[in-house]
């Protein structure tokens, strides 16, 4: 009994081959075809009884890779569920190892560029479209449009990092270096653009606040250390300010303030660090 693999108009590239006992060896040398590429031969033993099992047997062509699960040899399935699934699974992935063959992608690619010269040919116009009365609801205007822009999630629910392009001030070398600003919901880090190194990494957690001036953005982290960036983009103070709203929603940091301290009649300014180095008690 030979099942194809068809879905719809599409043919698939394996085949199973259900056997009884005593059915001679199978060959696929007995059907010819461009498109079948994977034979998966199931042999049943004591069929239609309370200890029916198989015997599985893969063939391929040359140039389909090797696919798993793995069948050991002389391995033998019982009727179950899992046997189900492992043959389920062995054709998925018999199917994914024959697109990737060098003959499947060839006739793949010359499939699409069948389609695209039709489309092109039957559903393609030189008309002009008239930006009339009639289709000014369409706005087809000559004003120049803003680009798009995604829309912007800050809150914590978005786990993944969100992008900004910056230029990290390295004081130690007095030179600004291009880096992309990334914040997840649990870690901060910079990574330079030219070697895609990670140059600055830090949980979330360890920042203590920030100070913002015009374009730029000077963040305080564990101790007290700090570092400054400037934001790229043509000085777009909306990206400046998204980075803000990311700061607040995944850490505890907060804006910055300045304090003008008075000393007491001891001399002592009148505040206490600290062993972490946050200043309390001011």
């Amino acid at each position: 009994c030979l099942l194809l693999g068809v879905k719809g108009s599409k043919v698939e590239t394996w085949n199973i081959v259900f056997q009884e006992p005593g059915a001679q060896p199978f060959t696929p040398k007995n059907i010819r075809s461009q498109f079948q590429h994977v034979f998966i031969i199931v042999r049943a033993i004591n069929p239609c009884t309370d200890n029916t099992q198989y015997c599985v047997a893969v063939t391929r062509s040359k140039e389909v890779p090797v696919f798993g699960p793995p069948i050991h040899e002389g391995a033998v399935f019982n009727k179950s569920k899992a046997f189900a699934d492992f043959l389920l699974a062995k054709v998925i992935n018999a199917e994914n190892a024959a697109h990737r063959s060098e003959k499947f992608s060839t006739m793949a690619t010359r499939t699409r560029q069948e389609y695209l010269k039709d489309l092109v040919t039957n559903y393609s116009t030189t008309t002009c479209v008239e930006t009339s009365q009639k289709f000014s609801m369409l706005s087809f205007s000559s004003k120049k449009k803003s680009a798009w822009r995604p829309r912007f999630l800050a809150d914590a629910t978005q786990r993944g990092a969100v992008c900004w392009p910056v230029a990290l001030d390295d004081s130690s070398r007095a030179v600004l270096v291009d880096c992309l600003l990334a914040i997840s919901a649990d870690t901060l880090l910079l990574v330079e653009e030219s070697s895609r190194e990670i140059v600055f990494i830090t949980p979330c957690s360890s920042v203590l606040g920030w100070t913002t001036n015009t374009n730029s953005l000077r963040l305080y982290y564990h101790q007290g250390e700090c570092m400054t960036f400037h934001m790229r983009e043509s000085g777009d103070r909306d990206e400046l300010m998204e980075v803000v709203v990311r700061l607040r929603s995944v850490t505890q940091g907060s804006v910055t303030q300045e304090l003008a301290l008075k000393r007491n009649p001891l001399g002592q300014l009148g505040f206490h660090v600290q062993p972490d180095g946050v200043v309390t008690q001011v």
